[in-house]
């Protein structure tokens, strides 16, 4: 993770975090292929403007999806729409996969564009949040599985996996993020992150068997975290 902070914190330093809607994601390295939604700034302006206002059913909807951030970064953004008052500043990125097979990247900051200064993201990418239910194990699981489980990747990529893989409720997935949980270099850089994706299984009826007193002190603190919400 500490490479990708650092990365990150220099692509933001040279103000490399304004990207038209939809374009493909370049922010940084990313296993998969991703599309950029409410990467906004000044060049461009608060894109979507003039579109139908966000309805409060999209907007509960993507209050919704935005429910695990990743790609937390040394430093903060500011929005550069806030003129008045204390300036909104936001750290870190939300994913999103659909059933269609779309994966979107938007930063942290894309609730606050929507709520304060009139944002409307892509109607694609609205309509594909409401066709999203249980996702079923694609190409795009299997790559972060198979990235997690191999210890000859890149350490940066495979606790991208960590965060990322959290979407499907499967036992591949599961499998997956208990054997990092018992990885030694992945659970000292990122056993809070692997505790937060193990925390949603907890519930699931095939991780019945889950002893979570097994697992190393800082990944029981993230499923302690996941659990307080």
């Amino acid at each position: 993770m500490a490479a990708y902070a650092r990365h990150s914190k220099a692509v933001a330093e040279s103000g490399g975090m304004e990207y038209l809607d939809l374009s493909p994601y370049e922010y940084r390295t990313f296993p998969l292929p991703m599309r950029s939604v409410g990467w906004l700034g000044c060049k461009y302006g608060v894109q979507g403007v003039g579109a139908s206002k966000v309805t409060r059913y999209e907007s509960e909807l993507l209050i919704s999806a935005s429910w695990r951030l990743s790609s937390l970064t040394l430093g903060t953004h500011e929005c550069e729409f806030c003129r008045e008052g204390p300036v909104f500043e936001g750290n870190g990125e939300y994913h999103y996969y659909t059933q269609a097979g779309d994966v979107y990247s938007a930063p942290m900051m894309i609730l606050h564009y929507v709520e304060e200064h009139g944002y409307h993201p892509p109607e694609a990418f609205l309509k594909g949040l409401a066709d999203t239910n249980t996702l079923v194990w694609d190409w795009r699981s299997e790559r972060l599985a198979g990235l997690l489980l191999d210890e000859s990747e890149d350490l940066d990529m495979r606790c991208e996996a960590i965060v990322d893989l959290a979407n499907w409720k499967d036992p591949r997935a599961l499998e997956a993020l208990v054997y990092a949980a018992r990885d030694d270099e992945l659970s000292d850089v990122a056993g809070d992150e692997i505790g937060r994706s193990l925390g949603g299984f907890l519930g699931v009826g095939f991780a019945k068997d889950i002893r979570v007193d097994s697992f190393p002190d800082l990944v029981r603190f993230g499923i302690q975290q996941y659990l307080m919400g």
